[in-house]
C-alpha cells in the first residue's frame, strides 16, 4: 500500500486559452518541482536481527557493543536493492511490544524522518512457529547464508482455533493468550454436545505454554487443553472447565462436581507461590487441600492453629491460681505424639509399681499384723487395667499428622 502526503505549495494550473509548447514546459517543471513525497510499505528479508551481545555493532572509535541498536535488524529491500550486498539497517516499528523475526523471514518496512522500520512478519506459510522463505530480495538462496542459532522449527506447533469474537495471541512455541467466550457449542468426536457450553456474555482468559494437542492434520489449528498443555491458567466467567483432579481424596467430601462459574484455575506439574515479604489466603467458605504425598507446614519460628497473637505477642499461656488469665486460652502448644505416650506410659509404670506394692500391705493390731481389708484386690484391678492400656499407647497417634 502507497499513500502521499500533500504539500502546502500544491496546486492545479487551469489554462485560460490554447496551451503552447512554452505553456506546457513550464507547467511541467512547475509539477516536477512540487512533486509531492512519495511513501511506500516496502517487504524486506531479514538477513541477521541483533539480539544477542556478539551480534551487534560496535559504537563507532571503540569496541563497545551498540546497545541502542539492540532489536535492530539487518535487512535486504525486495525491491529497492539491486545488488547482494545492498543491505540496510532497519529498527523495530513497536517501542513496547516488539516481534522479533527470524532470518530468512519477511517484514514490512516503512520509513520516517529519514529512518526505517520493520513491523509485522508477511505470513508466507500461515504458520505461527515459522515463515522462512530465503530468496524473496531477487537474490539466489544458496548465495545467502542465514544466522539462526538456537531457533529450532517445529511444524507440529499451530495456531489457536479460534471462535467468533476472539481475540488470539500465538508464539512460535506452542503459547498462547486467548481472550475469548464461551459462546461456541463444543461438539465432542462423537457429535455430542458437551454440556455447559454455548452461553452468552461469558468471557475467558486462557493463558498456556506448551502445546498439548498433537496435529494430525496439516496446518489445521488446535484448541487448549487444560489437562494436556504443559501450564494452564483458566479464567472464566459462565464455563465448565473440564479439569481432571491430579488426586481425589480419601473422603472427596467437598471436590465440586464441575468446575465451574466464575474461577481461575491454574494447572501445571508444579505450582510455586514466592512471597518475599506476607502471603495470605482467604476463603469466604471452605479451603481444602489434597495431595498424595506430603503436605508440610513449617514455620521456623511459630505455626498457629486457628488464633494467633499479633507480631511480637507473648504467645505462652499460664493457668491462673485465682481469676481469669489474661493469656488467650485458645493459644496454647500442640501435644508431640511420642513424648506424651512416654510420660503416660512411665506414670502408668509408676502405678503398676505402686499398686504391686500395696498388695502385700499390712497392718497391725498390737502385737497382731494383719491384711489390710480390699486393698489386694483392688490393687490387682488397677494393675490389670494399666496392663491393658499400656498395649494401647500408640492408638492414639495420627499415622498421617507430625508436628516438630
Amino acid at each position: 500500500m502507497a499513500y502521499k502526503i500533500n504539500r502546502d505549495d500544491e496546486y492545479i494550473v487551469h489554462p485560460d486559452g490554447p496551451a503552447s509548447m512554452k505553456d506546457v514546459g513550464r507547467v511541467y517543471n512547475k509539477i516536477m518541482q512540487a512533486t509531492p513525497e512519495f511513501y511506500e510499505l516496502e517487504p524486506a528479508e531479514i538477513i541477521e536481527i541483533y539480539l544477542d551481545e556478539e551480534d551487534l555493532p560496535l559504537v563507532k572509535g571503540t569496541e563497545e557493543p551498540d546497545w541502542s541498536k539492540y532489536g535492530w535488524a539487518l535487512a535486504r529491500m525486495s525491491i529497492s536493492s539491486k545488488h547482494d550486498v545492498d543491505y540496510v539497517e532497519i529498527r523495530p516499528l513497536e517501542t513496547n511490544i516488539k516481534e522479533y523475526p527470524l532470518p530468512g523471514e519477511v517484514v514490512i518496512v516503512v520509513e520516517y524522518f529519514g529512518d526505517k522500520y520493520y513491523t509485522q512478519k508477511l505470513n508466507l506459510h500461515n504458520s505461527v512457529n515459522l515463515n522462512f522463505h530465503p530468496g524473496l530480495s531477487n537474490i539466489s538462496p544458496d548465495k545467502q547464508k542465514f544466522k539462526i542459532v538456537d531457533f529450532k522449527a517445529d511444524p507440529k506447533i499451530r495456531q489457536l482455533q479460534a471462535e467468533e469474537g476472539d481475540l488470539l495471541f500465538n508464539g512460535r512455541f506452542g503459547q498462547s493468550i486467548r481472550f475469548g467466550s464461551n459462546i461456541t457449542e463444543i461438539v465432542n468426536a462423537d457429535d455430542s454436545i458437551e454440556p455447559d457450553t454455548g452461553r452468552e456474555n461469558s468471557p475467558n482468559i486462557i493463558i498456556r505454554a506448551g502445546q498439548g494437542e498433537e496435529p494430525t492434520i496439516d496446518y489445521k489449528p488446535v484448541k487448549e487443553d487444560i489437562n494436556k498443555d504443559g501450564s494452564s491458567m483458566w479464567m472464566t466467567s459462565n464455563q465448565n472447565v473440564p479439569l481432571v483432579p491430579a488426586v481425589v481424596g480419601r473422603y472427596d467430601l467437598y471436590r465440586p462436581k464441575k468446575f465451574e462459574g466464575n474461577q481461575v484455575i491454574l494447572n501445571s506439574d508444579r505450582i510455586v507461590f514466592n512471597s518475599r515479604k506476607n502471603a495470605f489466603l482467604y476463603s469466604d467458605n471452605d479451603i481444602n487441600l489434597v495431595s498424595k504425598n506430603r503436605i508440610v507446614l513449617e514455620g521456623h519460628r511459630n505455626v498457629y492453629l486457628g488464633d494467633a497473637p499479633k507480631q511480637g505477642e507473648d504467645t505462652g499461656w499460664i493457668a491462673p491460681k485465682k481469676g481469669p488469665s489474661s493469656k488467650n486460652p485458645n493459644i496454647q502448644p500442640v501435644l508431640k505424639g511420642d513424648q506424651t505416650m512416654d510420660l503416660i506410659e512411665n506414670l502408668m509404670n509408676a502405678l503398676i509399681e505402686f499398686s504391686t506394692t500395696m498388695q502385700s500391705a499390712k497392718g497391725s493390731v498390737v502385737d497382731f499384723v494383719v491384711p489390710v481389708s480390699g486393698i489386694k484386690e483392688g490393687c490387682m484391678g488397677l494393675e490389670g487395667a494399666l496392663t491393658e492400656l499400656k498395649k494401647q499407647l500408640n492408638d492414639p497417634k495420627s499415622d498421617i499428622v507430625k508436628t516438630g
